[in-house]
């Protein structure tokens, strides 16, 4: 595998758990201790990374109450230059009925300011109140897609939140994502399923269908869980989905086996059924019996399957990232690992071992794929650089190789 250049960076008294990049060089970052009298203020945070990951420099910061939750989720629109990130409100203003979660802040090198707020969350209070843990915007920036620890999934218009559809899910919602044709597709992953959800319609009349399910493959007869889910950029019209499967929990008189990890590229390999979604899956948006397919027939994509697979841990992995250009997969792990594949073929590019003390939290590609970073709650970020190739035996040198081996082959049938 190849060798890159790399450095931790500190942030001291601030665990990072949310980063995304406001340019090539610039990334935002959202952390903190939460609600508690720890000391640890919670944060947003702009920082500048050198092309050679050498040197991070903090530019600008916004300090957030620290009766708030610390920001756990961070979405940015870099063309209006503004971000979106969940901070639950203060637990008075909860149960005064007043939590705005889902806040927009506009951004700039020497500025940080709030924008507006949508209340997402309509659970009553209690200590295990629901937070605001995934966030994605669509590609066009139009449409937002909120997901919280109460299994549900809000979709709003963007900017001006309105809310299109609600989807109460019965498993933990692990991750989000837009993509497909036209970016009118979005992703939402739960442990056990992805369903495939189709935007018809724009702004306050558009209207979201559930299309698809697909369900964890078998792999070696051991049960595995979705972690992450994510849209290949590069093939809208037949689109591929990269997705991370861990070793589901082991029951307690199997506990000390290896929880192994692994990434999988899901594409389709069929037409579309004639099979429609049931009333209940409709309803709930969770498949009741397997074989579900599009609402209408015919409307959905066709039928998906593993069309290449790689073990990549022997332990989950927590964090997954895909670069715009579609060409590398990113992952860190709970060994502590960062590692990055060759989206086609899943094939291991690099690995850096010990990356942080902690698992990671956060991890990102750049915009132009020339640096990774990663976040850690031990109060650090790593900064990779991304090689511009990727070491390996080139077809000239197979060539070369072969020429000569005949080379000698002849001079010893000569002999």
């Amino acid at each position: 595998m190849t060798r890159t250049s790399h450095k931790a960076h500190p942030t001291p008294a601030f665990p990072v758990y949310c980063l995304d990049w406001a340019d090539d060089e610039v990334v935002i970052m959202g952390g903190g201790g939460g609600a508690s009298r720890s000391g640890i203020e919670n944060k947003l945070k702009l920082a500048k990374v050198s092309k050679d990951a050498r040197n991070v420099k903090y530019i600008n910061e916004l300090k957030l109450s620290s009766e708030e939750d610390a920001p756990m989720t961070i979405a940015v629109d870099r063309e209006s230059k503004q971000l979106i990130t969940g901070i639950n409100a203060s637990s008075s203003s909860i149960q005064a009925g007043k939590n705005e979660q889902c806040r927009v802040y506009s951004y700039a090198e020497n500025s940080l300011a709030f924008s507006k707020g949508k209340q997402t969350i309509s659970a009553a209070w209690s200590d295990d109140y629901p937070y605001q843990k995934h966030t994605s915007l669509s590609p066009n920036a139009k449409y937002l897609a909120v997901g919280s620890t109460d299994d549900s999934v809000s979709v709003l218009t963007f900017p001006a939140l309105e809310t299109v559809k609600i989807v109460k899910l019965e498993a933990e919602v692990v991750d989000l994502d837009w993509g497909g044709e036209g970016g009118a597709w979005l992703a939402i992953t739960t442990t056990s399923s992805l369903f495939l959800y189709h935007l018809v319609g724009s702004g306050e009349s558009s209207s979201l269908e559930l299309k698809q399910t697909i369900y964890p493959p078998s792999i070696d007869i051991t049960k595995v869980m979705f972690r992450a889910a994510r849209f290949s950029p590069t093939s809208a019209a037949q689109p591929k989905i990269h997705a991370v499967l861990n070793s589901a929990p082991p029951a307690r008189s199997a506990k000390g086996r290896p929880r192994k990890a692994w990434i999988c590229t899901f594409g389709l390999v069929a037409g579309p059924s004639a099979a429609a979604v049931t009333t209940a899956e409709k309803a709930t948006g969770t498949p009741v019996k397997d074989g579900q397919a599009g609402e209408k027939e015919g409307d959905e994509l066709g039928r998906w399957d593993v069309l290449v697979r790689r073990e990549v841990a022997g332990k989950p992995v927590t964090v997954f990232d895909v670069s715009a250009d579609g060409k590398l997969l990113s992952y860190g792990c709970s060994d502590l690992s960062i590692g990055m594949l060759d989206a086609a073929t899943l094939n291991p590019l690099l690995k850096i071992l010990h990356a942080h003390n902690f698992p990671p939290t956060a991890l990102k590609f750049n915009p132009s794929a020339t640096l990774l970073i990663s976040a850690s709650a031990d109060n650090t970020l790593r900064a990779i650089v991304v090689p511009a190739s990727f070491a390996g035996v080139s077809p000239v040198l197979i060539a070369l190789l072969v020429l000569l081996l005949a080379i000698i082959a002849g001079a010893v049938m000569r002999r």
